[in-house]
């Protein structure tokens, strides 16, 4: 092992009953470097951070830290290494402060036993924020805080820990904005600085080339190769992820004949004035803006999940109201909100359960389930969609997010709608995955289904979209239609008001 070498994985397997997650891996990482990586969902690399962690237990390899070998059996015996991990859920305590939150089992003790030192613990941390130039009261609450706020605190937490040494990040940015993200940038370089290493896993691949000194590509349980910085390469990344190159397809110009969706003078109090909007049969209709714009407010009160001060919508030439989500269902419209995990998935159960409940709640109608039929249609999703699961009896949680979000999908299928609204589809999966969503929303509109699609990445409504509708402050300040949607145009419309 060189000198500059503090973590190497040596032929490294984790076996689940019927899996094999980790498949003989092998990863290095340097002192005060930034190493990320990269993988479709389920390529092992959550897997692999969990055995480091002590959440898991590897079945076979070996594992160096600093020249000796380690096992790594439990959380304690990481930690007591210096490993400390930052998972994509938070996991803090909301109703504390934000420095009890960051000295968590290591509170300074007052004179009295059992009492705390305050004025000592709000110094600290004070102390702590500064270094790292981030501006948060150590007093204030945590649920009086932003999630990027609270994404520090987290990494503050696992900084100051005891003998910090490896800092895990797992999707850190995927709730963060741009100046956000820009600011955790700055966290990591401080890091560097203090000799700490950062393992970094991210599905946002210009972020990788922005903060990563090496990236190693996961597939199948397999480190599938390691570049480093100057030997960064988009194509060359993704092509290791997915095992074979993304085929661009052309986008064509659309032919607009039968208009499907009218929106006439909406407006939400504080949010939205006086949007306009038609959406024709099988378009797909891209709605932009930056933080604050207005769009995700507007998405939701078209389907019945937002209030609004006054609106007209017609639907297929005739007018009508939507005031629940019901409302929207029964005539064919469905939504995809932006959290899976928090607004769309019923964690514990499986995924023929996860699959099925609108269309019981909406086609089937009966007292009494029709058990074979209900799994007809869910195996049915199942193929079309390419879910990768052991059976449909499989507990969703298990699954990885591109095929949760598949499941998802399948759902809204099930009732066969005409119009779909898609709000950020693709958040937090894997390239992979994500080309295959866009393969079936392509489809889906080629069919005939109209489709509202939000994203937080521009260039995926660029790539999808026929037309774009720009919002900034809640009003229209720009539209974009073929070949004038492109990513300059749009990020243009948006900042320029």
């Amino acid at each position: 092992m060189t000198s500059d070498l503090l973590l190497e994985i040596k032929k490294v397997t984790k076996v689940f009953p019927g899996t094999v997650a980790l498949d003989e891996i092998n990863f290095e990482l340097r002192k005060g470097e930034v190493h990320a990586i990269v993988g479709e969902n389920g390529a092992g690399k959550s897997t692999l951070m969990k055995v480091l962690s002590g959440a898991y237990t590897k079945t076979s390899g070996q594992i160096f830290f600093q020249g000796r070998e380690v096992e790594i059996d439990e959380v304690e015996m990481s930690q007591s290494l210096g490993i400390n991990m930052i998972y994509q859920e938070l996991e803090n305590i909301p109703k504390l402060t934000v420095a009890e939150n960051i000295f968590l089992g290591r509170l300074p003790k007052g004179k009295l036993p059992g009492f705390v030192n305050f004025p000592e613990l709000y110094g600290e941390t004070k102390k702590i924020l500064d270094d790292f130039k981030i501006e948060i009261n150590p007093r204030a609450k945590l649920t009086s805080i932003t999630t990027a706020e609270q994404q520090f605190v987290e990494i503050i937490k696992a900084v100051t820990a005891k003998n910090a040494q490896i800092i895990i990040m797992d999707e850190p940015t995927s709730s963060l904005t741009k100046q956000e993200t820009d600011k955790l940038f700055s966290i990591i370089e401080e890091l560097k600085k203090k000799h700490i290493s950062v393992i970094y896993i991210s599905h946002r691949l210009d972020e990788i080339v922005d903060i990563a000194d090496r990236v190693s590509v996961f597939r199948d349980g397999k480190n599938r190769g390691t570049l480093d910085r100057e030997n960064f390469d988009r194509d060359k990344i993704v092509t290791l992820m997915i095992g074979h190159a993304i085929e661009e397809t052309e986008k064509k110009k659309f032919q607009r004949r039968h208009v499907v969706f009218e929106v006439r003078n909406l407006s939400i109090r504080n949010r939205i004035e006086k949007f306009e909007m038609k959406l024709y049969e099988g378009e797909i209709l891209g709605i932009a803006g930056l933080m604050g714009s207005g769009k995700d407010e507007l998405v939701k009160c078209l389907f019945g999940l937002w209030p609004a001060i006054s609106k007209e919508i017609y639907f297929e030439d005739e007018k009508i109201t939507i005031k629940h989500p019901v409302d929207a269902v029964n005539l064919g419209i469905v939504y995809l909100p932006e959290e899976r995990k928090l607004q769309s998935l019923f964690l514990s159960m499986s995924v023929k359960h996860n699959i099925s409940p609108l269309w019981l709640f909406n086609r089937h109608k009966r007292f009494f389930i029709r058990g074979r039929v209900e799994t007809e249609i869910v195996d049915t999703y199942i193929k079309r969609l390419a879910i990768k699961t052991p059976s449909a009896l499989e507990a969703i949680v298990g699954l990885s997010g591109g095929n949760q979000q598949k499941a998802i999908f399948s759902r809204l299928l099930a009732v066969e709608p005409k119009l779909m609204i898609l709000n950020d589809p693709t958040r937090g999966i894997d390239v992979g995955s994500k080309e295959e969503i866009h393969r079936i929303i392509r489809e889906l509109a080629s069919r005939g289904t109209s489709i509202l699609f939000l994203s937080s990445e521009i260039p995926e409504i660029n790539k999808l979209a026929n037309r774009v509708v720009v919002l900034s402050k809640g009003e229209t300040c720009g539209e974009f239609t073929d070949d004038e949607v492109t990513t300059k145009n749009i990020i243009v419309a948006a900042t320029r008001a």
